[in-house]
């Protein structure tokens, strides 16, 4: 709920009064108490005192107000904020207070908001290959699971990566004979690291009753040898065939909890979790146990699963849950659209073909009315369309359908998304600021991928792997853009890595590939695109006020102002003016929701201990 005295513009009215505005606007002195009833001003100061729980001062306090103020204290009363300025305005809270942190000089700001991340547990798998480098290490990992756990009827891992295998096995996937060889006589399933592929041994494939016949769903594949047989690998829609097969459900909100506490030590303190692609569902019953436990340390939106080849169903499912789950801790509000796949299939819909292959364009499940229905559909329900679209096609195709909702659903206000976003037409970005269509980007990948880039993107675009991943042509053209890590796609989601991705478009960490780091931002090896470096106020933004916006928090959370819920980082250096290849080393020493610490770097244990 808006408090009286705090004004929430539209985006579209701030876009039009600061876009151009934005890159020249500073950080000045800000500060302001909590509005009193009525809107009167505050006078007396005991009273203003008087609503204050908590003070924190000796700061640097990053406000992300539209004038991004910085102040040094901050008072805190009920879980929400009831004062942000000065230290000297602010004596009376402090005189008065329960308790007074002491900074100690320390960079805040505040709570974090993930765009896009599936809440996959590593629980909910017997084993994970993230992090191997060669198909070596991966068949070797996955050996060892399956010969030290005699005991289990079916195995379930996930991770690999398509990419390191050879030939044809590098456009299909691997082979089901490699999983033979390790588990002949039990199902063994392994999803890809991108969550668009599922690779079966022949076991598995009977146990899920898919055979060379079995029909794929539209926008998939079951990949075949060539004599037609089953070659080991579903691509894309087709990963739906899996959802019977057995995952651990057992301990869900427990492993959610652990989860999300790995989630609060990077800064989290909300989060956008859609379905993944056919396999990934949102574990919403666990989720609802944390918070009838009063245990969720997240602000949780969430969205269901709308298909082309039965959306009527997938509709009427969207509404149950949106019923279901309607808390402010909880809240479904978005339909998940999968337009196209992805690269690693060359499946991502492009307007031109494949550079490696001059035959294919990619795919999608949708023809174009359809999908101008589906997103109308769910704005009618109230929701927003956050759709998938890798290809420069499929953003077309998505901003056509959301172009269709606004001139069709009346008084149709829904904040529709479009994400990943690896090719874009250079036409196609200004209609996401004309449309209020928020571009959540993943600036995670945007760099030159070691052993990925040369072998893959390079290959399979051409030229056009040269400009993928637009971030700063979207803030310049004045749309919301927010930041996502579509974990576990990136196994870190770290938001500062993030944040330095953002502003080098170069390589933040070359241990997991084997190569040194850089010493220069400009080192052309793993540059990409530089002229789409975003600067670092606009990475904020990206994972604060303008995260809250598009999910519709933005009276609530996203900025440190009076009436707004109590959501804040404090970080051990000012990132503002950090170097820009040490904005990865910030480390989250204290995460707040609503008032309440919920991460304390001082009593954390590693988990590897």
């Amino acid at each position: 709920m808006d408090q009286p005295g705090i004004t929430c513009i539209s985006r579209r009215s701030f876009i039009a009064g600061s876009a151009l505005a934005f890159a020249s606007l500073g950080f000045g002195l800000y500060g302001c108490a909590e509005p009193a009833d009525n809107g009167a001003a505050h006078v007396n100061r005991g009273k203003a005192a008087k609503r204050a729980d908590q003070y924190f001062e000796n700061g640097t306090i990053a406000t992300v107000n539209d004038q991004d103020d910085i102040v040094e204290a901050l008072a805190v009363k009920d879980g929400r904020i009831v004062f942000a300025g000065s230290a000297a305005d602010g004596q009376a809270y402090k005189d008065v207070a329960g308790s007074v942190v002491d900074l100690q000089g320390s960079f805040v700001l505040p709570g974090l908001i993930e765009g896009h991340i599936h809440s996959g547990s590593p629980d909910f798998f017997d084993f994970s290959l993230v992090g191997l480098s060669t198909a070596e290490e991966e068949l070797a990992a996955i050996k060892e699971y399956v010969d030290a756990h005699p005991e289990k009827d079916t195995y379930l891992g996930y991770g690999y990566m398509a990419s390191l295998y050879p030939g044809e096995e590098l456009e299909k996937g691997p082979k089901k004979e490699r999983l033979d060889e390790i588990s002949p006589d039990k199902p063994l399933l392994v999803y890809s690291f991108d969550g668009h592929g599922a690779w079966l041994n022949s076991k598995a494939f009977a146990y899920l009753g898919i055979t060379p016949d079995t029909p794929s769903t539209p926008g998939g594949t079951i990949y075949k040898d060539a004599d037609g047989g089953l070659w080991g690998t579903l691509a894309d829609s087709a990963m739906s065939l899996t959802s019977k097969y057995p995952v651990n459900q057992e301990n869900v909100a427990d492993g959610l909890a652990a989860f999300l506490q790995g989630l609060n030590a990077l800064g989290y303190t909300s989060l956008f979790t859609p379905p993944g692609n056919g396999f990934f569902p949102v574990p919403y019953e666990g989720y609802q146990a944390l918070a009838d436990r009063d245990e969720l340390t997240m602000r949780v939106r969430g969205a269901g699963i709308v298909t082309s080849w039965q959306t009527d169903e997938d509709l009427a499912k969207l509404e149950e849950l949106k019923k279901k789950y309607d808390g402010d801790a909880l809240k479904v509000i978005a339909g998940k659209i999968f337009v196209d796949g992805v690269m690693d299939n060359e499946s991502a819909l492009l307007s031109e073909p494949y550079t490696d292959d001059p035959s294919s364009y990619g795919e999608t499940g949708w023809e174009q009315d359809a999908l101008n229905q589906a997103v109308a559909a769910i704005n009618r329900t109230g929701m927003l369309a956050h759709i998938h679209a890798i290809g420069d096609e499929a953003v077309t195709m998505g901003l056509d359908a959301i172009e269709y909702a606004e001139q069709n659903v009346p008084d149709d206000d829904e904040r529709n998304a479009i994400t990943h976003l690896q090719l874009v037409k250079e036409g196609d970005v200004p209609r996401f600021a004309e449309l209020e269509v928020t571009a959540v980007a993943d600036p995670y990948w945007h760099f030159k991928e070691p052993q990925y880039w040369e072998s893959k993107e390079s290959p399979a675009l051409g030229e056009r792997a040269e400009k993928m991943y637009p971030m700063k042509s979207f803030a310049d053209a004045g749309a919301t853009l927010v930041s996502a890590s579509d974990f576990p796609v990136t196994s870190n989601p770290n938001p500062f890595y993030a944040m330095q991705f953002g502003v080098t478009r170069n390589l933040v960490d070359g241990e997991p590939y084997g190569v040194p780091n850089i010493t220069d931002m400009d080192d052309p090896a793993y540059l990409l695109w530089p002229e789409e470096r975003v600067d670092i106020k606009r990475m904020i933004r990206s994972f604060t006020a303008d995260a809250a916006w598009a999910l519709g928090l933005e009276g609530e959370t996203g900025t440190l102002e009076p009436g707004k819920s109590a959501d804040f980082i404090v970080v051990d250096q000012n990132v503002l003016d950090a170097d820009p290849l040490a904005i990865k080393d910030t480390k989250v020493l204290a995460t707040y929701l609503r008032g309440e610490k919920i991460f304390d770097a001082a009593q954390a244990t590693d988990p590897k201990e």
